[in-house]
């Protein structure tokens, strides 16, 4: 799967999508670090990536319908330690992955 990793994003998540095999696109490793949430929008939108962010305003789907990127994944996992959150985040993407497969 094609992923634009937003610039809030932990790395650890970052690390273990790219050991899954993802190619990954990182905001922060790609030098864009500072562009703005419609930047970042259009950049997924271009590439056909999937946004993953921990910023909640790319829940607002009229501003950003997923729809015409690859989709949107918000990780709402705050005031956690690092290690606590990508534990969260590998059980919950296991989960949503296995029910992207059943819908394809």
């Amino acid at each position: 799967m094609k992923i634009l990793a937003d610039e809030n994003l932990y790395e650890p998540i970052i690390y273990y999508l790219k050991d899954l095999g993802h190619d990954m696109l990182s905001i922060r490793d790609s030098g864009l670090s500072g562009i703005s949430d419609s930047q970042v929008y259009q950049l997924a939108c271009e590439e056909k990536r999937v946004i993953i962010t921990m910023d909640k305003d790319f829940s607002r789907v009229f501003r950003f319908p997923p729809e015409r990127c690859g989709g949107i994944i918000v990780v709402k996992i705050y005031k956690r330690a690092i290690d606590e959150t990508l534990e969260t985040f590998k059980k919950f993407y296991k989960v949503l992955k296995f029910r992207t497969h059943l819908i394809h």
